[in-house]
């Protein structure tokens, strides 16, 4: 009996859970998110954490060349990416401008340079997995229309959405049918339910799961090439 061998090819998958949290609540959603990605064999998780200096405030006790060094780096992690999930608080129904700014940057940093008002002429982002998180302060704070926000953005840079759609029992389910979400209370110190981190933990791995089968299924397709169908050999089994 044939032994199944790895693709060496298409593994590891690389997912990157990109957050902007002021409280905690939106950075332990990304933690779950992550965890749930990384029950899957193959899966490398990077936490991509944006901070508002990253978008080009300088602090005091920071250099503008560190601040452009780590900008670059944030940038790069996304772009080598194969899944990018975005968490964001809602901000009057949208998502928070750090974040927004963030991928603004991504677009018109990858090569070619182009006009910086032209960002939709470059598509460093198309083809990758895309998932979207939030935590508002009441149940009627804005959270799916924050989420709606972010996961227009990533329509827009060509990406293929992953959500976690009606789950059972469908009244009763912490997340939205577009992306994990938490309630934080009027103060923001309300601790997140059990319920929204295991809903964010099985979205991690919803994410996971996808990428791996796109992925490898795009190294599998002959119209990538015949060296890339050469190199790729039997994946692992689905794991149950």
């Amino acid at each position: 009996m044939n032994e199944p061998r790895r693709a060496h090819s298409v593994y590891p998958i690389r997912v990157a859970v990109v957050y902007y949290s002021r409280f905690g609540a939106i950075e332990l959603l990304a933690q779950s998110i992550a965890e749930g990605a990384r029950d899957l064999p193959g899966v490398d998780v990077r936490m991509v954490r944006v901070s508002d200096w990253v978008n080009g405030e300088v602090l005091p006790d920071r250099a503008g060349g560190a601040v452009s060094q780590q900008r670059t780096d944030m940038l790069n992690q996304l772009l080598v990416a194969d899944a990018i999930v975005v968490g964001s608080p809602g901000y009057f129904g949208s998502m928070a401008a750090a974040v927004k700014r963030l991928f603004e940057e991504c677009v018109t940093a990858a090569p070619p340079a182009v006009d910086r008002t032209r960002q939709w002429r470059q598509c460093p982002f198309r083809n990758k997995v895309g998932g979207a998180f939030t935590a508002t302060a009441t149940p009627h704070g804005g959270n799916e229309t924050a989420l709606q926000s972010i996961l227009a953005m990533l329509m827009h840079l060509g990406m293929i959405v992953v959500t976690p759609g009606q789950t059972q029992p469908i009244l009763e389910g912490d997340a939205a049918p577009y992306g994990p979400t938490g309630i934080t209370g009027p103060e923001g110190d309300w601790p997140l339910s059990a319920g929204a981190l295991s809903s964010a933990r099985a979205f991690g791995r919803q994410i996971g799961e996808t990428t791996s089968w796109i992925k490898l299924g795009q190294a599998r397709w002959p119209g990538r090439g015949r060296e890339t169908v050469a190199r790729v050999q039997d994946s692992p089994p689905t794991p149950g």
